[in-house]
């Protein structure tokens, strides 16, 4: 039995050997790394940068304006005789507004009406002593003068008596007014404001990549706080010829049916405008790093073992995607998993995703 415990020590002691050795082999990078303060790279994730198809919406901000607005105004000095409207009063062309005092201009009336009498009366007369050659006919043609400039006198008579008549130039609502009965006014002397709201205009601006997409008759619609709920329906009237140089911008302005006068000139319009469907570069939600109001994205290039961080522009987010407009191109690697272990220039470990599948963003 001694020969057996022997062979068992025998054993027991070259299995410990072996494991001690072992031991000494996978310890010592360890050791030898820890002595160098070194840490092993950590294990990222990334994914390439893709692309999905996505609704081109453009949204931006209009400014409501009254189809047709102006300020009612005197065109001679005189004084008001008669006011024909109130406050916030919806009119039609031609509706008398206001009326001057045309005392003066009813004699001129008169006087020239005698004038014109008296004027052919006188060339009846001549004319018939012209055809028995009592009379040169230099007379005649002289009288005839005078009645030209008789009738011309009462034309211009009968523009200063309209002048004195204040009328609507069109259809609309009047605003406040502006003068009293009696009030002396000039030319120039505002007495309504009167708009056309049966229709407004949206005036609002579109960079410059969409002045291709946009056209007269193309649908839009616009929204204002005012009035949760409701969506206004438009189409737009024109758009500028020209791109503004300064905002690389192009004007543009569209038509809404404004029934009930909702809509008021002045006010701020959400429009939000279809031009179709876009193949835009995309990356994960999951991958973006928020500094202020910057943001990066973690790269890692082909063929290379470290990171590095790149600050991007982003434009529309739907689902888990992001567009981006600016600073990474398609197919390039980012760091979707592990960011938060990650700086710029470390070196990493880098497992294979996927690449962003490309499709419709839902």
């Amino acid at each position: 039995m001694k020969w057996v415990k022997w062979i068992l020590e025998i054993v027991i002691g070259v299995g410990l050997l072996v494991w001690a050795v072992r031991l000494v082999i996978h310890t010592e990078p360890t050791r030898a790394g820890s002595a160098k303060g070194e840490r092993p790279p950590p294990t990222v994730y990334v994914e390439k940068v893709g692309a999905v198809e996505m609704d081109d919406t453009l949204d931006r901000i209009g400014t409501a304006q009254a189809r047709e607005s102006v300020v009612v105004t005197a065109q001679v000095a005189e004084k008001i005789t008669k006011i024909h409207f109130e406050d916030g009063q919806a009119v039609k062309r031609g509706d008398v507004l206001v009326e001057l005092d045309g005392a003066r201009e009813a004699v001129a009336m008169l006087a020239a009406e005698l004038a014109i009498a008296e004027h052919a009366r006188e060339r009846e007369r001549l004319a018939r002593l012209v055809q028995g050659n009592a009379v040169p006919q230099k007379d005649l043609d002289d009288r005839e003068t005078r009645l030209e400039l008789a009738r011309a006198e009462k034309l211009r008579v009968e523009t200063e008596q309209a002048y004195r008549v204040v009328k609507a130039p069109f259809a609309g609502v009047l605003g406040l007014r502006l003068v009293s009965l009696g009030d002396l006014v000039s030319p120039g002397t505002p007495i309504a404001t009167l708009i056309d709201i049966d229709t407004v205009y949206v005036d609002f601006s579109a960079p410059e990549k969409y002045a291709a997409k946009l056209s007269a008759g193309q649908a839009f619609t616009a929204v204002n706080e005012a009035y949760p709920g409701v969506t206004f329906e438009g189409v737009i009237k024109m758009v500028e010829p020209q791109v503004n140089a300064l905002t690389r911008s192009v004007q543009v302005r569209g038509v809404v049916d404004n029934a009930g006068h909702r809509i008021k000139p002045g006010m701020l319009l959400n429009v939000s405008l279809s031009t179709g469907v876009a193949e835009v570069t995309v990356v994960p939600e999951a991958a973006l790093v928020s500094l202020g109001e910057k943001q990066f994205l973690f790269t890692v290039p082909e063929g290379s073992d470290k990171v590095a961080r790149a600050e991007v522009k982003l434009g529309r987010r739907v689902g888990r995607w992001a567009e981006v407009t600016e600073g990474v191109a398609r197919g390039v690697r980012i760091v979707t998993e592990g960011i938060s272990v990650v700086s710029d220039g470390q070196r990493v470990v880098v497992g294979e995703r996927l690449p962003a599948q490309e499709g419709k963003a839902e």
